[in-house]
Formats: C-alpha cells, structure tokens, sequence
C-alpha cells in the first residue's frame, strides 16, 4: 500500500554506535531461551524454560535489553523490559489455569534500563514515512521503589487459529528497581496449564497450515501437510477451477472457494488487468488445485446489507466470515477457505476519498483474517484464521507488473520444489 510506514528505530543507530554485550543468567551453550514439553495432554500441559541471558547496549546512562528472537515491553515511557513468549496448544474449554515455579535468579547492581520511546512520524526523501524514535521518560515509574513490572509470568491471549485453541504464555524474566538501579533476572522456569471444563482435543485438523502451526506452536504434533509445494502431490482432486462472482445472494460464496481474490469493478472492466488477474487466479488453480473465486467490490457492496451504514471493509470481512465457515473449500483439507488476496490499493492515487479494495479503518490487513469469536465475547480474538495478502495496485501497468513479478518468482520456486520432491522420491 502507499501509506505503507517504514518503521526505522534509533535502536538501530545505537547498535552501530555502540557496542552490545551479552549479560549472562546462566552458563549455556545457546543465547536464546529454550522451551522443553514434559507433559501435554487434554488436560494438562507442563513445559520448561531456559533463560540463559539477554544482550545489551549501553546508551548514555541507561541499558537497552533485549533476550533474542523475543520482543519487549514497548509502553511509552516505562522501562523496556524484555518479554520472552511462547504459544501453547490447548484444548476448547471455558478457562486455563496457570501455575508457574521459578528454580532460580541472581542479582544485578548499577543497572537503569532505557524506557521504552515514542515513535514520532517524520517525513523522509521520497515522500515516505518513518517512525522515528523519541526519548521518553515516565517519572512517576522510574520514582516508584518497587519491581517492575512486578508479575513474572501470565497466560494471556486464550483464542482459535482456525479450529485449533491456543493461549500464549508470556514470561518477564527481568525485573527492576528503578530507585535502587537493580535487576533481578530469572533463568529457570517450570510452566503448568490446567483447563476447566476441556472439551475435544489437545491437537485439531488445521488443514493445510498443519506445518504452520506446528512450528508457531511448541506443543502441536504436525503432520507436515502445508500447500507450499504441490507439484500434483498429495491431492486426490488436483484440478482446480477460477471464476468470476457474479452475485452474493447468501452473503457468502456459494461455490467451493479455496482461495479468494477481491478486486475493483476498473480491474475487470480493463481486458489488460481481468488477464492478469485471471493469470494469476489461475497458477493457483494449476499449482495448488485451488478454486479461485474472484470477486468485485461492487458485487459485494450491492449484496451485502447486513446492516444500515455498513462500510465497505466491513462488508469485505463479513464476505470472508461467511465463506470461511460455509465450509466449502475442497483443497485445504479442513474444508475451510484458505487464502484471500486483496487484489488492489487501498485507494486510487494520493485520494483517499476514492477507495479502490479499502482497508480495516486503523489501517491494517490482518483485520480480515481474525474471524473465531470466543464463546461470551463479541468481537474476534487476535489470532488469524487464514492467511491474507494485498497487491497494492491502482492502475493497469501496476497489475501487470505485480502479477508478473510473481509469477515469476512462483515458477522459479515451483521448478526448485519439484525437483526437490521427485528428487526425494528416488531416494
């Protein structure tokens, strides 16, 4: 998109000018937490962790932290404390009981950690955008004579990606005193998660994003099955089909839909740019054997009125909600619509009044994707459910471009899988 904003840090020029060292918790042959499952079951989960160290950079009178491959705590102001995550298979029930033990911790004096900045717009060369950062200092915080943040560890985020239940777990394994200037850091940690009133499976068919899941979660038993290589294999059905939606008279596709693209009326109008679109619905069709529907925006704002005042992008998800749990998708293994592409720009040219396939109002994709709403709970939880991708076209020249440039590289990398595969199959 054309508001796409480059996020550039100063903790990138930090890095650069000085120097980061590693601050060690414990002797380790990895600088990375590592998790261990010891039990996972319909009821119970049990993990281990291992925190061996972070790394850090000295900035004038403070410390910026970081534990690798793991974010940090990122509220203006307060200190920047690092955060390490993990996500948790777990079965559908009403809550998760969350018990943790921590085996160990050492001390550290002398120690200010930098508070988290404030990212200020700035306009660069080009016309862009980037998000520059700017010191902040929240006083009454770093005034306080406690640990902060004060918990050690949370279950948070209880959710669905697709029909598997997750929570993710978040551990804080450095906690400071900014009156005292020390830090307190924790290395071993013991996790337990109970659930009330289980129901189904630890593990659920997630289709083709079995492999997805397996390695997003440290406690789901994959099968491998994922659609990133096809080459004819593994599909009992692999002719695929593409077609135009012409009409939503039950607000959803009513055909079988693996993939879906949402375009604009001036892209089917235009013979040039409905070919590429159509070439590209169609590699999907020969590749993967996916039915590619592909749909106007107009089609969708005439049939979908669920209610009065209804925006567009709203009427786009409701269109991707509907179709998602019609079940009607032949290629995915789980029955469930796989792939959307929102095939167009946000808007035409620099006019944001002229809106071409429009986003969520905050201005981010993945709004489209989050469908599974809880039980008692009114709006989705922050987990996808499919996968969404945007080619940020307005004009025909644009398309073409685009739909070429992946073409191309989809050969490129169809041609290397196929060799690889049938090489594996002579093995």
């Amino acid at each position: 998109m054309k508001r796409l904003i480059l996020l550039i840090t100063a903790f990138l020029f930090a890095l650069l000018a000085n120097a980061q060292s590693w601050l060690e918790f414990k002797p380790s042959e990895t600088t990375e937490p590592k998790y261990d499952v010891i039990t996972s079951t319909d009821s119970l989960v049990k993990f281990t962790v291992d925190v061996p160290g972070l790394f850090e950079t000295e900035i004038d009178s403070f410390y910026r932290v970081q534990i690798k491959n793991h974010t940090r705590m990122d509220s203006v102001g307060y200190p920047e404390m690092p955060v390490v995550s993990f996500l948790v298979a777990i079965p559908e029930c009403d809550s998760v009981g969350f018990n943790i033990v921590i085996n160990d911790s050492i001390s550290f004096t002398d120690y200010n950690v930098y508070p988290a900045p404030e990212l200020i717009p700035d306009t660069i060369e080009g016309g862009g955008i980037a998000l520059i950062e700017q010191f902040a200092y929240n006083r009454t915080t770093y005034e306080t004579d406690a640990m902060f943040p004060g918990t050690v560890g949370e279950a948070i985020d209880k959710g669905a990606i697709r029909a598997q239940h997750v929570v993710r777990v978040v551990l804080y394994p450095v906690q400071f005193n900014p009156v005292k200037d020390i830090i307190k850091t924790y290395s071993d940690f013991q996790i337990t998660l109970t659930f009330n009133n289980p129901i189904g499976s630890i593990n659920e068919d997630v289709g083709i994003f079995n492999e997805l899941v397996g390695n997003t979660l440290i406690n789901y038993n994959s099968n491998g099955l994922n659609a990133s290589v096809s080459c004819g294999a593994g599909m009992d059905n692999n002719e695929g089909s593409i077609y135009w939606i012409n009409a939503l008279p039950n607000n959803k596709v009513d055909s079988t839909c693996d993939y879906l693209i949402v375009t604009h009326w001036d892209f089917f109008i235009d013979t040039n740019a409905r070919n590429e679109i159509e070439a590209l619905a169609q590699h999907r069709a020969d590749f993967n054997g996916f039915d590619v529907a592909i749909v106007r925006t107009s089609t969708i704002d005439t049939f979908i009125n669920v209610y009065p005042e209804m925006s567009m992008y709203e009427k786009i998800k409701y269109l991707i909600k509907e179709t998602y749990e019609s079940n009607n998708a032949n290629h995915t293994y789980d029955g469930k619509l796989a792939y959307v592409n929102l095939f167009g720009d946000a808007f035409f040219g620099n006019n944001q009044y002229d809106e071409c396939v429009p986003t969520y109002s905050e201005g981010y994709d993945v709004y489209f994707s989050q469908l599974t709403i809880p039980a008692g709970q009114t709006e989705p939880d922050i987990y996808p459910d499919l996968m969404i991708g945007r080619c940020s076209v307005d004009d025909t020249s644009q398309v073409k471009n685009v739909v070429h440039k992946i073409l191309k590289i989809l050969t490129l990398n169809s041609s290397r899988l196929c060799k690889n595969f049938v090489k594996f199959e002579t093995l």
